[in-house]
């Protein structure tokens, strides 16, 4: 008996020490073979990884989405007429003239999105170049109502020539490490075509 307990207790041991990464979240390491491009409406393309697949339900204004749910990541892209969204927020009095166009759009997302989520911590927005176009990225950690995990975003915005793009991605808080370079990489490839 004392035999017997002795092997469970050692082999025990030794898949608990085999099986130490499991809860692990290292950065994924991708390269471009690793990336599939992918368009939508004819106006913009980006790179997206293979292990992503469409969907349909994430967002009902998203033009592209897609997820993988056994890695729990997903994206969203929104896009609208950028001269639109500059009439309707100067009519409205919400549009901050020492703002660009590309700031005012992340500020005015980032501000409505985060009405709906309890916010546990939020970076400072990055200014960017895109391809060319500019743009603002922000990283926020927040919970939702009726989810019970922490969710890491990486929203980036993107001025393109008549429209503006909000680029979601998004996991769980707790796989932060492992896909936030992935989720950058993402919205670097973002492009109009």
């Amino acid at each position: 008996m004392k035999k017997s307990l002795l092997l469970l207790s050692i082999f025990s041991l030794f898949l608990l020490c085999s099986c130490g990464g499991i809860g692990e979240k290292k950065a994924e390491t991708l390269d471009t073979s690793d990336f599939r491009t992918e368009s939508a409406l004819g106006t913009y393309e980006m790179a997206v990884p293979k292990y992503m697949k469409p969907a349909t339900d994430l967002n009902a204004d998203a033009s592209m989405q897609f997820q993988n749910i056994f890695k729990e990541t997903y994206l969203a892209v929104i896009d609208e007429d950028k001269q639109d969204f500059v009439d309707a927020f100067k009519e409205l009095g919400e549009y901050n003239s020492s703002l660009s166009t590309v700031g005012n759009y992340r500020k005015i997302q980032v501000d409505y999105f985060l009405e709906s989520l309890d916010l546990i911590s939020k970076e400072e927005p990055r200014v960017l170049k895109i391809n060319g176009m500019d743009a603002e990225q922000i990283d926020f950690t927040g919970r939702v109502a009726g989810v019970d995990f922490d969710i890491f975003y990486v929203m980036t915005f993107v001025e393109g020539n008549d429209n503006l793009y909000m680029v979601m991605t998004w996991t769980l808080g707790s796989s932060e490490g492992k896909y936030k370079e992935t989720f950058y990489e993402m919205a670097d490839s973002f492009r109009e075509i």
